[in-house]
């Protein structure tokens, strides 16, 4: 009887500490008595749609559109959309990454990813995918800078480091450039972004469109008056415009895009009125190098606009 009275003893001082390892699972003892955190595995972040738990170190990410600040920060995706990766300026990062089409969510959900970041805000979309992994929602603008985007990735995928040192040394190459156009360019020049989409014609702020950021934000390029006080004073990206008012918006140098079958009519007597046509001041932009807006395209746009500029004012002289 006395042995049957220890051995239920033992068996429950087992049982005890079983339980007490379930129960503490973020604490273990040091040798001086003293309770240590452990690193904990998952942690909270806010959302559009609410508080998520996601885990602290991911390790199997699927993006829609952030796939190259992913990349930056030292977190290979295993998988991205096909208009992530078809992005010019991130061919050489890419390799071993899935192609999940237009965010498949069959082929999402064979990568058995840990998380998932998306742009599309759409409740359908969502409720699919928060079915696979923890999925968190940024709307494209979500992020109006590249500092915001960067730190802003940072944050949720906790690489704060890589993103501090990413951003020094992009600020740096910034700032190499500004002085590189401020040497050849005066201070009251100004720029305008236009665009020829389709049949319709656009002018572009400071923001994610067509080299908005680097032009305006990064390179700090003057804008026309009329840009300044109706989109970039008001923060509209971009805005629908008649063509017929296009002069009123021209600065003394104008970038323009043309895309999916737009053109503007180089011979039109309109166009050709406006000063920095006849002055051979119209630079031209590559679709496939200004469309991306992350932050490696923005740097790259940033080195771009600045050898185009000052190309431009070398071949006036």
């Amino acid at each position: 009887m006395k042995k049957l009275t220890i051995f239920l003893f033992l068996f429950a001082m087992l049982l005890v500490g079983c339980s007490n390892k379930e129960e503490v699972k973020l604490e273990t003892k040091a040798e001086s008595g003293t309770k240590v955190e452990a690193a904990a595995t998952t942690k909270m972040v806010s959302t559009i749609n609410g508080d998520i738990e996601i885990p602290t170190q991911v390790e199997r990410l699927v993006v829609d559109a952030y796939l190259p600040t992913s990349l930056l920060l030292g977190v290979k995706p295993v998988g991205a959309t096909e208009q992530d990766l078809i992005n010019v300026h991130i061919q050489d990062q890419i390799d071993g990454i899935e192609n999940t089409g237009d965010s498949s969510v069959e082929k999402i959900l064979a990568l058995k990813p840990d998380l998932i970041i998306i742009a599309n805000s759409d409740a359908e979309a969502y409720a699919k995918l928060s079915k696979i992994a923890p999925t968190i929602v940024l709307p494209y603008e979500t992020y109006r800078t590249v500092e915001e985007e960067v730190r802003g990735l940072a944050e949720i995928l906790g690489k704060q480091a890589e993103g501090e040192a990413w951003l020094t040394e992009f600020e740096e190459k910034v700032k190499g450039n500004r002085e590189k156009l401020a040497a050849v360019m005066e201070p009251d020049e100004t720029v305008a972004i236009f665009g020829a989409f389709g049949k319709e014609f656009y002018l572009y702020g400071d923001g994610i469109y067509r080299g908005g950021q680097a032009i305006y934000k990064q390179l700090q390029l003057k804008a026309p008056e009329r840009i300044q006080k109706e989109l970039i004073d008001e923060g509209i990206t971009y805005q629908l415009i008649a063509y017929e008012v296009l002069p009123e918006y021209a600065g003394d140098y104008i970038f323009l895009d043309e895309s999916y079958g737009g053109e503007l009519d180089k011979e039109d007597s309109l166009w050709q009125s406006i000063s920095a046509v006849k002055n051979d001041r119209v630079l031209y932009l590559d679709g496939a190098r200004f469309w991306p807006f992350d932050p490696i395209a923005v740097l790259a746009q940033v080195e771009e606009v600045t050898n185009l500029l000052v190309d431009k004012k070398k071949n006036a002289e």
